[in-house]
């Protein structure tokens, strides 16, 4: 994939500085609350709306177990990129942090890949559950518009906000499939068949990856998939996103519920590698999957 029409390239965050990101007013959200130690049990729920090309979202939200319901209601493909900012950064340091890298290098240490909601197809929506730790965040949309310019270069970045929450649930759902993300290959503990599952999404030691998970069209293939962004998003799409996880660094995990019909679909890693600068997939990292 050619490096200016990448669909989610973490280590390409260098043209971030160029949004003129800055850093919103953390007002409290009273409907994303810490709940109270009798209804710990339940994962917090957080809606995020996507269009072009701004996030309606709370602006913080308490630590725990978190389900992040994206809309997108847009006229393109969205999702919603978590950025964990270690070391007490902030959206402001992660735009001026980055101002003086050059293309192709990797950015600071503080930047974290810490999942989120992969891309789904306008109209759509779809969640993602996650142990949210207590720190700061942005969420970008790295999709590029039909141009190849992502769409975090029109504004699509936002700062998030996790508290402490001393009531926080950590138990995390319970998958009935593990997909082990690593370098460079989907290991499935259980074949995808038709019907309702709950995938367990982890990334191995090594890199950071993504699950970028399409139900193809009759007759359409992953390579139709890859060629179809790579030239730009022109015409009838080969294929439907349909969520999964955003690119998330090693020990992480997040937990994806799929209701599939019979039917082909792909899975696509399109992160760029350290070494090389090359789109995972590239690497062998995409999966064609028959579900029956």
């Amino acid at each position: 994939m050619v490096r200016t029409v990448r669909l989610i390239p973490v280590v390409a965050l260098v043209s971030v500085a160029a949004c003129s990101v800055k850093e919103e007013p953390k007002t409290a959200d009273t409907s994303a609350v810490a709940a109270p130690a009798s209804t710990a049990a339940a994962p917090n729920e957080v809606a995020i709306t996507a269009s072009e090309y701004k996030f309606e979202m709370p602006d913080q939200i308490p630590a725990g177990l978190t389900t992040f319901k994206l809309s997108d209601t847009g006229e393109e493909i969205h999702h919603a990129s978590l950025i964990k900012l270690d070391s007490g950064k902030t959206i402001a340091d992660f735009a001026n942090g980055l101002k003086n890298m050059k293309p192709g290098t990797q950015p600071p240490g503080w930047v974290i890949p810490a999942g989120g909601p992969n891309a789904i197809a306008p109209g759509t929506s779809n969640a993602l559950t996650m142990v949210m730790q207590p720190g700061n965040y942005a969420v970008v949309c790295f999709v590029p518009d039909s141009k190849g310019v992502p769409h975090f270069a029109h504004g699509m970045v936002k700062g998030l906000t996790v508290t402490p929450n001393p009531n926080a649930n950590t138990t995390e759902p319970t998958a009935d499939i593990t997909v082990t993300l690593r370098d460079y290959q989907f290991d499935f503990s259980t074949p995808l068949t038709a019907g309702k599952h709950t995938l367990k999404l982890v990334t191995a030691p090594g890199q950071a990856h993504e699950f970028t998970f399409f139900q193809l069209l009759p007759g359409k293939t992953p390579a139709d998939l890859t060629k179809y962004i790579e030239t730009g998003m022109k015409g009838p799409p080969p294929g439907k996103p349909i969520g999964g996880v955003a690119g998330m660094a090693e020990g992480q995990a997040a937990y994806y519920s799929v209701d599939l019909a019979p039917g082909d679909y792909a899975i696509i890693c399109f992160l760029e590698d350290a070494k090389d600068g090359k789109p995972h997939f590239v690497h062998g990292m995409v999966q064609q999957v028959k579900v029956t």
